[in-house]
């Protein structure tokens, strides 16, 4: 059943057919920008906690800005993490230039992340931000690997490689693979980002599943630590998409010491949220204890200028 949701704000061209939804506040106009990538299927106000944390954010001189990718809603099945970091990067560029004395801080939502730690470690020459948030980090392939019977996983990989050596990868595979499942029609490439079938695991989406080495770490969060932003991993304690076999407080420890070794700044709050769901559907102490390690983390930011472009090659 649908339901209306009353949002003030400002709607935002940062491209010619991209926009982003900035949260207002009455009588506040915050000079600092946090930019939103919410996950698979989300848009604009689809995040349970989007306006709680927009209300949060401004007495600290911060607006939630929540960022419309050509990968929003369905769109992600013809998308990659490659395609949406050039894109929020020309949204970051867009608040920059409108706020050029204010702070542009990332946040992800569960695929959303993916999108803020390829921002951040990705090659590439593209605006400096000054921080990044990880909520809910978790591995599409894992949670593949939990929804699909072993077989259609293995047959759906096999398709997927087989269209790609064929020229086909930008061709949508059979709706039976992820329509009725998944939500979206989805490319063999996409299919093959995410699934990141073994033994190389190579999917550019997979970049937080917990069999991962600790060097891939280093590749992505290490990387990220050296060129300067800081981070905060909010990893949740009840995610139904992670595997019960998997150790959350260990493979968040491995993230955070790949970025705390290559020299970045961890956020305090980083770790593990005690009774949160995926989306952090809970209200109450749940939802108040990541709003607060949120604020905390904008607070503490360097207060020093930076230099707005990174080279990343």
């Amino acid at each position: 059943m649908g339901t209306s949701i009353k949002a003030p704000g400002i709607l935002h061209r940062y491209t010619s057919h991209l926009v982003a939804f900035e949260h207002s506040q009455d009588g506040l106009a915050p000079n600092n920008s946090l930019l939103f990538v919410g996950g698979l299927n989300e848009g604009f106000l689809t995040i349970p906690y989007a306006q709680d944390l927009a209300a949060a954010l401004a007495p600290y001189n911060y607006s939630l800005i929540e960022v419309l990718l050509s990968s929003a809603f369905s769109g992600w099945g013809h998308s990659s993490i490659s395609q949406d970091v050039e894109e929020l990067g020309k949204c970051v560029e867009y608040f920059q230039s409108l706020r050029p004395s204010g702070k542009v801080v990332l946040m992800g939502n569960s695929t959303g992340c993916q999108d803020v730690l390829g921002y951040l470690s990705f090659e590439g020459s593209r605006p400096k931000v000054d921080g990044g948030i990880l909520q809910a980090p978790v591995s599409d392939r894992e949670a593949i690997e939990m929804i699909y019977p072993a077989e259609d996983y293995q047959r759906y990989n096999e398709m997927a490689q087989q269209w790609v050596k064929d020229g086909k990868g930008d061709h949508v595979l059979p709706n039976d693979v992820s329509l009725s499942i998944l939500g979206a029609r989805v490319t063999a490439n996409r299919w093959l980002s995410l699934a990141s079938p073994g033994p190389d695991h190579a999917g550019e989406d997979d970049l937080f599943s917990s069999d991962l080495g600790y060097g891939r770490f280093q590749s992505t969060f290490g990387v990220a630590g050296k060129r300067g932003a800081a981070l905060m991993i909010l990893y949740s304690a009840n995610d139904s998409f992670v595997p019960k076999s998997v150790d959350k407080h260990a493979l968040v420890a491995r993230m955070e010491r790949a970025f705390v070794d290559a020299g970045g700044q961890l956020g305090k709050g980083s770790g593990i949220l005690p009774g949160a769901s995926h989306t952090i559907r809970e209200v109450g102490e749940v939802r108040d204890d990541f709003l607060e390690r949120v604020r905390n983390f904008v607070q503490s930011l360097d207060k020093e200028p930076q230099n707005r472009t990174q080279n990343t090659r």
